[in-house]
């Protein structure tokens, strides 16, 4: 029964024809227009979850896995609400 069934290429195999059918430069394309879009959400991110952090450094045992885990949902919430598009 298994040997009915296609089997797809894996992802070295799709790499291969990219790089062979389209060139080197088809790998990165769109990448600018992401990283324009990726790059202010993530810093907001990351301000956010480094000020919680300080904050919070104060409360619990600094550096404790506690205020990680509060700092990331925090930090994952505010970006949630705050970067919004209404």
């Amino acid at each position: 029964l298994a040997e009915c069934q296609p089997v797809s290429p894996g992802p070295l195999h799709c790499l291969k024809v990219i790089l062979e059918k389209e060139g080197p430069r088809s790998l990165f394309r769109g990448l600018g227009p992401n990283l324009v879009g990726v790059a202010p959400s993530r810093a907001i991110y990351f301000a956010a979850y480094s000020n919680c952090k300080e904050k919070l450094n104060g409360v619990f045992d600094p550096h404790s896995t506690q205020v990680h885990m509060i700092s990331a949902a925090t930090a994952g919430i505010y970006c949630t609400f705050c970067l919004r598009k209404e």
